[in-house]
């Protein structure tokens, strides 16, 4: 495991040292995902779009995506709606 100290720019860019980036083949436009932890720590973890997308095609085989896309789309909606409505009450 490699541990190194870096900083933040005014642009809230954090600079991964070069050892790092290669031992990970981190590239220009690598997809990390970012996640606060509960103290003071960050994770970035790579994020491999073609793992990601065969996984999923595993998992949703034999599934009924045109019905889970709309129960999400009407879930989704009937949030939108209730916030709204909250907001309106204020």
């Amino acid at each position: 495991m490699v541990e190194a100290v870096t900083t933040i720019d005014k642009a809230g860019r954090v600079v991964i040292p070069k050892e790092i980036r290669e031992k990970m083949d981190l590239k220009e436009n690598s997809i990390l995902l970012v996640v606060e932890t509960d103290g003071d720590a960050l994770i970035l973890k790579k994020l491999d779009i073609r793992q990601i997308a065969e996984r999923l095609r595993g998992e949703l085989k034999g599934k009924d995506l045109d019905g889970i896309a709309t129960k999400v789309e009407v879930q989704s909606n009937e949030r939108v709606r209730k916030e709204r409505l909250e907001t309106l009450r204020r």
